[in-house]
């Protein structure tokens, strides 16, 4: 795990460690667990699988996580082993991401076994990109007229539509590649959208983003609602 993360994560697991034992499951997920994590623009992802999460060991949790807040990130997913049982049909697009790259810290993997319903995938995600299509419209309608603006807009969005790529990726071929570039080229191809845009503004992120002209944001959104009309009309066995 790189110095940073490790920097972050170890820390954290230690203080966990002292209130839950060795009782609960940890993965790093996300960017952290693809080699892509970028300091002061990625998020360090973690999920606990807990046997019990009531409210007298939340507060328990509460110190240990404290360090995650001082370093200006998210805490962790907190749930119980009986309900990530059945989770996976109300979170297949996390499971299946995850299932694509995640590296276990503690306990025993909560992913290994899991299986996802193909047509739960397909429903969560085209919600999924309906929703960030009308997010990107809206903010094309209203800044149009500003790159700077649209930058930052898109530096902060593309991340987590390029993750959508991938894990739609997985619903087409079974399968997708951990990196980032390698998986938005190979869900261009599946899909037959046109993701290089998408590569683009993914691998230029930064906090708040360059600036990003009028064409470049207009590729963006095209390629996002091409893959609502892809995965709208996807069934096993071809679209």
């Amino acid at each position: 795990m790189e110095d940073t993360v490790g920097g972050i994560v170890t820390p954290v697991l230690e203080r966990i460690d002292g209130v839950l034992g060795g009782s609960y499951s940890a993965v790093v997920y996300g960017s952290a667990a693809r080699g892509e994590f970028r300091d002061g623009v990625s998020d360090v992802n973690l999920l606990l699988v807990c046997e019990e999460l009531g409210p007298a060991t939340l507060r328990r949790l509460s110190a240990a996580l404290a360090g995650l807040r001082g370093k200006q990130q998210p805490p962790p997913l907190l749930i119980e082993r009986g309900e990530w049982a059945s989770a996976s049909d109300v979170f297949p697009i996390e499971v299946t991401d995850m299932q694509n790259a995640h590296r276990l810290v503690r306990g025993e993997d909560p992913l290994a076994g899991r299986v996802v319903d193909p047509a739960d995938l397909r429903r969560a995600l085209e919600a999924e990109f309906r929703a960030k299509l009308l997010r990107l419209r809206q903010a094309y309608a209203l800044e149009a007229g500003d790159p700077k603006t649209l930058g930052a807009i898109a530096s902060g969005s593309v991340a987590s539509v390029a993750a959508l790529f991938r894990v739609a990726l997985v619903l087409f071929r079974g399968t997708a590649p951990v990196a980032t570039p390698a998986a938005l080229a190979a869900a261009g191809e599946a899909m037959l959208i046109p993701t290089e845009t998408i590569a683009m503004l993914w691998g230029r992120r930064v906090f708040q983003g360059p600036p990003c002209p009028a064409d470049q944001f207009e590729g963006y959104l095209a390629a996002v609602a091409a893959a609502v009309r892809v995965i709208d009309s996807f069934s096993r066995g071809g679209n």
